[in-house]
């Protein structure tokens, strides 16, 4: 296997390895993690079960990523893990496609979601709570001495609250911390594969109800799912669909106002096999964003005082 690229270098094309993407994200399902040599040792890309050693004598330039979710109902047909699981499926795709360029650490499963609370099962955190212990978590990464961060989202209302959180970050340690939702990276190539109309992917629909089939079909019941795609052909400003641009204005109202079952968008034409499509188009690009974080270069400021 392949050593860590040197501190500050940038990948290559050929460091990406050969192996199918799609055998990649399919053995990635339950959360293996892969290992890479270093230092003529086998180091893991789970952070969570690297020794203090091996984190002290880490590549620091690997891209430390962390996936911040949400608990909270997704319909009658999904549980509510669902965030969790499909964020850390995107996570773990890219450490198998990279395992030289990344870290992964355990996901923070809550977030931002008291707008969703009438429905049972939701835990939710104040957003400026969660901002606060996202950036103590960057910032402790940052005084070990990793200088590449990745936020990286998969619930819909943390979006603001990690991009907060990531711009703190540069501003409190000087170091890359890059925030993003999955979605965004491939939302081009998801409305390639998707079935559904505009509106069926927001919230426990198409996209979400797909990839939960693909990767573990015994937790998704669509038996119980029913079309709720509540989008406004005529609107201009409030379109919620995620992978057709989202708000261009932003309203986020209580759920159960919104939504009679928990979901937003059309799960009944969700299949595996788009799912797992969905799911390799997230990986491909998280990865791409990811190489480009490494290439970035650390920059100096300049007081002008």
């Amino acid at each position: 296997m392949s050593r860590s690229p040197k501190s500050g270098s940038a990948p290559t094309s050929a460091e990406a390895g050969t192996e199918n993407t799609e055998n990649r994200v399919r053995r990635a399902r339950r959360t293996p993690q892969k290992t890479t040599e270093f230092a003529g040792a086998l180091m893991t890309t789970d952070y969570g079960k690297l020794t203090w050693e091996e984190v002290r004598d880490a590549d620091k330039d690997r891209v430390v990523i962390l996936n911040v979710s949400a608990t909270e109902d997704h319909g009658p047909h999904m549980p509510l893990d669902t965030d969790t699981v499909l964020g850390m499926a995107v996570a773990n795709g890219v450490a198998e496609a990279a395992p030289d360029e990344v870290f992964v650490m355990p996901p923070v499963p809550y977030g931002f979601n008291e707008h969703h609370k009438d429905f049972p099962g939701v835990i939710w955190i104040q957003p400026e709570t969660l901002i606060a212990f996202v950036t103590d978590i960057t910032k402790s990464l940052a005084h070990h001495g990793f200088r590449r961060i990745l936020l990286l989202n998969s619930h819909g209302s943390n979006h603001p609250v990690l991009d907060l959180a990531a711009r703190k970050t540069v501003i409190e340690t000087g170091i890359i911390c890059v925030s993003a939702s999955y979605w965004n990276l491939c939302a081009d190539r998801v409305n390639e594969i998707r079935k559904s109309e505009v509106g069926g992917i927001a919230h426990a629909g198409e996209f979400e109800a797909a990839m939960y089939m693909h990767l573990q079909p015994e937790h998704v019941d669509l038996s119980k799912a029913a079309n709720q795609n509540l989008h406004d052909p005529n609107t201009k400003f409030f379109n919620l669909d995620l992978a057709k641009g989202g708000g261009k204005a932003m309203l986020m109202r209580w759920w159960s106002e919104a939504s009679p079952d928990g979901t937003m968008g059309d799960p009944t034409v969700a299949t595996p096999e788009t799912g797992a499509a969905f799911l390799r188009a997230a990986v491909e690009e998280t990865t791409a964003l990811v190489r480009e974080i490494r290439a970035l270069p650390i920059l100096t400021r300049t007081d002008h005082h």
